[in-house]
């Protein structure tokens, strides 16, 4: 009987343990918080921007040391989203380089991951970008010819795919001869206003022959001017078309 006792004991007690194990730690509960954004400059442009997000309690009081996670999309398809994150600040006040890549509706959420186990919380924003780049192909003259040579641009990939490329640039003289001493500037544009152009520098490795860095932030069509710059200071501009598709 007290075996049977001292059994029944050992199973209430492994029955008593099982539970307690199953008992989840609570989960820390966001405290009270506000976010505000604003940018500098004010004016939401195409281009580079510094997004300010402001992190303070109900009462106003700053709240540092926080990790933000930034993220911006636009509200249609085709863009790629935009995604900074930053643990540094001043009095509640979060910098973050941030690039509106084309002008139409943003999405902007803020994720705030508060410090000392505050827990994480979340603000939308939703904002409107509506500037010309100054820098579009739209908003630049159109060059003239001033040397003939013969252009010729191949992209890297067929299809040309959304996202990190290089395109190869050859140059000749009108008689095939390779030109290896020119400044080759390609820079992307769509074919609308609101969309930042997408430019690269070339670099020559040979036989005429320039590398040049681009990125396709859209899929559609691109015109792509390739800026050629000659050792006696003349220029030629040419212009290609260019279809990007997503992967």
């Amino acid at each position: 009987m007290k075996a049977l006792k001292a059994l029944l004991s050992l199973v209430m007690l492994a029955t008593i343990l099982a539970a307690c194990g199953q008992q989840t730690t609570p989960t820390a509960t966001p405290i009270p918080v506000e976010i505000s954004l604003r940018a500098e400059p004010e004016a939401l442009a195409v281009g580079s921007t510094t997004l300010i997000v402001r992190v303070t309690d109900l009462s106003g009081t700053p709240i540092d040391g926080a990790v933000l996670q930034v993220h911006g999309d636009m509200d249609h398809e085709g863009m790629a989203p935009i995604d900074r994150e930053v643990n540094e600040s001043v009095s509640g006040d979060y910098r973050v380089p941030f690039e509106w890549s084309m002008g139409g509706g943003w999405i902007v959420t803020v994720t705030a991951r508060l410090p000392n186990d505050g827990g994480e919380v979340s603000e939308r924003f939703d904002v409107f970008v509506e500037a010309i780049s100054s820098e579009s192909i739209i908003n630049r003259p159109t060059s003239t010819s001033v040397s003939a040579i013969n252009i010729a641009y191949q992209p890297d990939h067929d299809p040309v795919k959304y996202g990190d490329a290089v395109v190869m640039i050859s140059l000749t003289d009108p008689d095939g001869a390779p030109i290896t001493d020119a400044g080759v500037t390609v820079t992307g544009d769509m074919g609308h206003t609101g969309m930042m152009p997408s430019s690269g520098t070339g670099e020559h490795v040979g036989g005429g022959q320039y590398r040049v860095p681009l990125r396709w932030t859209m899929v559609g069509e691109w015109i792509v001017t390739v800026s050629v710059t000659l050792s006696d200071g003349s220029y030629i501009e040419q212009v290609f078309t260019q279809q990007v598709v997503i992967e």
